[in-house]
């Protein structure tokens, strides 16, 4: 009896469980996402849920070679359309920019002005920063005249601020340093600094298009805003399956960027300040070269 009961209910099993395991595939089809009660971007791989790779350990004594870079990121190559875009936010897609602003405005990470100096320290505790701070950078105040009713009207002040589109470039500091421990050339970011590209407004407040400004509007320290970024998906221009963070962009070194600054004796000079044209470019490219033919040469006899 035990014998015919147990096959009975193997036969049972066969049976019902393909469909049982149909049924529940059916229910949480990954489309499910997209619906009115479910966030259709941060549920892609559970990136709320992620946390930063943290960098390998690495002795101070094990660094026999270090050096301190300027880099510009230009938003408007295609390969960082990605940090540029949205300019507005998209359901949870969101540009470089705006996940800045959101972990200021979270107390993730603390703004500091930038310094007056070129040389001078970026990180300096004397120069943070509120977020109301950060918002009025670069504020006017103006009177325009508005239509109330027929005839009607009266004048009202207007504040103009920075807006996120005018976010073109970023200018980035970052530690390149060499470690006998395991014989390798290494790169940690120090900072970001957000670059605004603007043109200025008249008596009228008309934007003149024949002048370009460009401003440096604050510095965060990187190693602060890591942990949130790494819970940021990035999207690309080819799959909008999100398939790395914002972390992995810049550990990996996933986009393009050129020199403008590295330390020096000559007071951490720019290339603009010592070559123009098309000799700054080949500047550039020689502290880059210079940077990894280091490690290059270690093995050469």
């Amino acid at each position: 009896m035990f014998i015919k009961m147990n096959a009975l209910t193997k036969i049972v099993l066969f049976v019902v469980l393909p469909f049982w395991s149909v049924a529940q595939q059916g229910s949480e089809r990954f489309t499910e996402k997209f619906g009115p009660y479910n966030d259709s971007y941060m549920q892609g791989n559970d990136f709320a849920q992620r946390r930063l790779v943290h960098y390998p350990f690495v002795r101070e004594a094990d660094v026999v070679w270090e050096k301190v870079t300027w880099e510009i990121i230009d938003l408007r190559e295609k390969a960082n359309l990605p940090l540029y875009y949205p300019t507005d936010t998209i359901q949870q897609r969101k540009s470089l920019i705006q996940l800045i602003m959101d972990a200021i405005s979270s107390n993730v990470a603390i703004p500091y002005r930038v310094p007056f100096k070129m040389n001078a320290y970026e990180f300096d505790a004397r120069n943070a920063m509120s977020l109301q701070e950060v918002i009025d950078i670069g504020m006017r105040e103006g009177r325009i005249e508005e239509e109330i009713g027929h005839g009607i009207t009266r004048n009202s002040i207007v504040f103009f601020r920075w807006k996120y589109k005018e976010i073109k470039q970023f200018l980035i500091k970052e530690l390149w340093y060499f470690s006998r421990k395991d014989s390798r050339l290494y790169n940690e970011i120090i900072g970001l600094c957000p670059i605004r590209e603007f043109h200025p407004l008249d008596n009228d407040f008309n934007e003149d298009k024949s002048v370009t400004l460009r401003q440096r509007l604050f510095w965060v320290h990187y190693p602060e805003i890591r942990g949130f970024f790494a819970k940021t998906p990035v999207f690309s221009l080819l799959n909008d399956k999100p398939l790395y963070s914002f972390d992995d962009l810049f550990n990996y070194r996933y986009f393009n960027s050129y020199f403008v600054q590295e330390a020096n004796v000559y007071n951490d000079r720019l290339i603009t300040d010592y070559a123009t044209g098309r000799e700054a470019q080949l500047e550039s490219e020689r502290i880059k070269q210079e940077i990894f033919d280091f490690e290059q040469e270690l093995w050469e006899n």
